[in-house]
C-alpha cells in the first residue's frame, strides 16, 4: 500500500511538471503527419501513443544511422481542431509544423534550431537539402509528442519535439534562441527519470490514469511553467523511494 502511495505521488507529481511545462500556444504537427517506428514502419501522428518507440535522428559520430527513443508525454494531442501550419518544402522532403515549433537547420555545418516562422528559402535543412519553398495550410489536428532524446522525424525531416514556451523572451533577448530546445529539454529531465525509473509499462499506465481524470495537454496549454521543475524534482526524489518501499 505505501509502495501503491508513493508511486502515485511521484507520477503526479512529475506529471504536473510536464503539463505546467507544456506550451501554451498550439505549436505542434498536424494529425495526418507520419513518423517511423523502431521496426521501420510508418505511423501516423494521430496514432502515436506514451511508450511508442520510435526512430530518431543520431549522432553523426555514432557508429549505427539507427536510434530509438520512446515517446513520454503530449504537449498537445488535439483532434478536430483545425490550425495554421507552415509547410516547408525541400528538394526530397516536405513537413507541415506550426510556426512556433524549431527545426534544426544546417548553418555551415553546424546545427542551429530555428522556429519553423523564421525559416528562409534557401537554407538547408539538418540532415536533408534546401528549402525551395514555404507556404501556410490549415490542417486538422494537433499533436505534439515528446521523445527521450528530444528530436523526432516527422514525415523523414528531423525536428525538435519542443516550441516556444516560457523562455523565449530571455533568450530571444540575449540572442541565444538556438539553445532553446537544449533548455526546454532540461526542464522536462524530472520526467524522463521517472520514465526511466519506473519503466515504460508502469509509467503508461500511471499516464493514462492522470490523463483519464485531467485532460494533460489541455491543462499544460492553461498553465505556466514556473514551478515546473522544482514540481518535477520533487516526483523523482519522491519516486526513488518508491521504488525502495
Amino acid at each position: 500500500m505505501a509502495h501503491t502511495f508513493l508511486f502515485a505521488t511521484s507520477l503526479f507529481a512529475v506529471l504536473a511538471s510536464a503539463v505546467l511545462a507544456t506550451n501554451t500556444n498550439n505549436s505542434c504537427f498536424p494529425g495526418d503527419a507520419t513518423v517511423q517506428m523502431y521496426n521501420g514502419d510508418l505511423k501516423l501522428m494521430r496514432d502515436l501513443e506514451v511508450g511508442d518507440k520510435l526512430n530518431v535522428p543520431g549522432l553523426k559520430i555514432a557508429v549505427s544511422k539507427n536510434v530509438f527513443s520512446d515517446v513520454y508525454a503530449f504537449g498537445h494531442k488535439d483532434t478536430d481542431v483545425i490550425s495554421e501550419f507552415i509547410q516547408v518544402h525541400t528538394a526530397s522532403d516536405m513537413i507541415e509544423l506550426s510556426e512556433g515549433h524549431f527545426i534544426p537547420v544546417d548553418a555551415k555545418g553546424k546545427l542551429v534550431y530555428k522556429r519553423a516562422k523564421d525559416l528562409q528559402v534557401g537554407e538547408t535543412l539538418w540532415g536533408s537539402s534546401q528549402i525551395t519553398e514555404l507556404s501556410k495550410v490549415e490542417k486538422l489536428d494537433l499533436y505534439n509528442p515528446f521523445t527521450l532524446s528530444g528530436n523526432i522525424m516527422v514525415n523523414n525531416v528531423e525536428a525538435s519535439s519542443h516550441s516556444e514556451w516560457f523562455l523565449d523572451s530571455l533568450f530571444d533577448a540575449i540572442g541565444a534562441t538556438e539553445y532553446l530546445p537544449y533548455a526546454y529539454q532540461a526542464v522536462l529531465a524530472p520526467l524522463r527519470a521517472i520514465y526511466n525509473i519506473v519503466g515504460k509499462e508502469i509509467y503508461g499506465k500511471g499516464y493514462a490514469a492522470v490523463n483519464s481524470c485531467v485532460n494533460v495537454a489541455e491543462f499544460g496549454m492553461k498553465h505556466g511553467g514556473s514551478i515546473a521543475l522544482t514540481i518535477g524534482i520533487n516526483g523523482v526524489a519522491t519516486a526513488m523511494l518508491a521504488t525502495k518501499a
